[in-house]
């Protein structure tokens, strides 16, 4: 059944914040030793080290371009809103770790968020702005089309489905996507808020695509277009049936679990257990690339959230200049290579 399947090697990309280079290293690695993914499918902040991959043709102009001002002044753009303030989302993330009901409410994610970040980045990444899903390199971008409109935040949900997972990609690899295989058919997602099938899109440019898949709920606001509202890759941040299903071959990442409040926030809006997720992922024959490390190794080498208690907020540590950010990088790309040569040297 192997040789019917489309491509022989995929590679997952999944969310991580803004550890971009890290996957960019992952992938100048893989091309390396041999192993260069035929199929990219990624999810929330994968989906920007996806798009980079994409526009530029070698690793050096990759790394350039993630340590260019352009890409620099973009991380700088990103700004707090006033719902940092613990009053606001950390009383909510608390009242939500109590309330194990699986998304009884229509959440507000419309408007309560934590990230201030442009709909439309065609401005801040001109470089990006114009790429297009090609299928010289197959890419699959993860993302949720929201099916309820703002008035109805805060009303009972119902059993009512919320979400659809969409995957954004071009028209050749559409094709070879079996829509009714890959459904949301396990037990986690039978009273959940995502619906159990699958739309596709060929027509979004892929910097669109990374914005929709980096709106993460709470953290980063959706996005309108067309006459409709899209949301982030976290409804399905390990997309490993699309990927088995797709490819003889599938290389992921093994990711931590869920923390108590992430568990209850994705409880809350999406309806399922994120943790039981990853165990169900966890149960596919795949290449593991364990970077759980990360958090330690990679600690003020990127963007990470902490608690403010100074000023009785969430914060967000950003780089202090352009020289520190350049580093960062560097730092990001050896962890996401190096990775990859212990994995396969095992």
């Amino acid at each position: 059944m192997d040789t019917m399947k489309p491509f022989f090697r995929s590679l997952l990309f999944s969310g991580g914040g803004t550890r971009f280079a890290l996957y960019n290293g992952m992938y100048a690695a893989l091309c390396a030793i041999g192993k260069t993914p035929e199929l990219l499918i990624a999810s929330c902040g994968g989906a920007f080290a996806a798009l980079i991959i994409n526009a530029f043709p070698t690793d050096r102009e990759r790394k350039a371009y993630l340590q260019s001002k352009e890409f620099y002044c973009f991380i700088q753009s990103l700004s707090l809103t006033p719902y940092c303030k613990l009053h606001h989302l950390g009383l909510l993330a608390l009242q939500k770790r109590y309330d194990r009901r699986r998304a009884p409410f229509v959440e507000d994610v419309y408007q309560r968020y934590l990230v201030e970040m442009s709909q439309d980045l065609s401005a801040l990444l001109p470089s990006l702005a114009e790429i297009s899903f090609s299928a010289t390199l197959p890419t699959i971008i993860i993302g949720a089309k929201m099916l309820f409109a703002p008035h109805e935040c805060g009303k009972p949900r119902s059993e009512r489905k919320l979400y659809q997972e969409v995957l954004f990609t071009d028209f050749s690899t559409a094709q070879k996507i079996p829509l009714s295989g890959i459904q949301h058919t396990e037990s986690n997602y039978i009273h959940s808020a995502v619906a159990p099938d699958m739309l596709l899109n060929t027509e979004m440019s892929m910097l669109k695509a990374a914005r929709i898949s980096i709106s993460d709920m709470f953290y980063v606001p959706p996005v309108a277009y067309q006459g409709a509202y899209y949301a982030g890759g976290a409804i399905d941040l390990i997309p490993m049936e699309l990927a088995d299903t797709l490819s003889t071959q599938v290389i992921a990442e093994q990711k931590q679990i869920y923390s108590p409040t992430e568990e209850a926030l994705v409880r809350a809006v999406l309806g399922f257990s994120g943790n039981e997720r990853l165990a169900s992922v966890a149960s596919y024959s795949a290449q593991w690339v364990d970077t759980r490390g990360a958090i330690t190794s990679l600690k003020g080498f990127y963007s990470e959230k902490y608690m403010d208690w100074k000023r009785f907020s969430i914060n967000i540590r950003f780089p202090k200049n352009y020289p520190t950010y350049q580093q960062q990088i560097d730092q990001q790309w050896d962890y996401g290579y190096q990775t990859i040569l212990n994995t396969f040297s095992a």
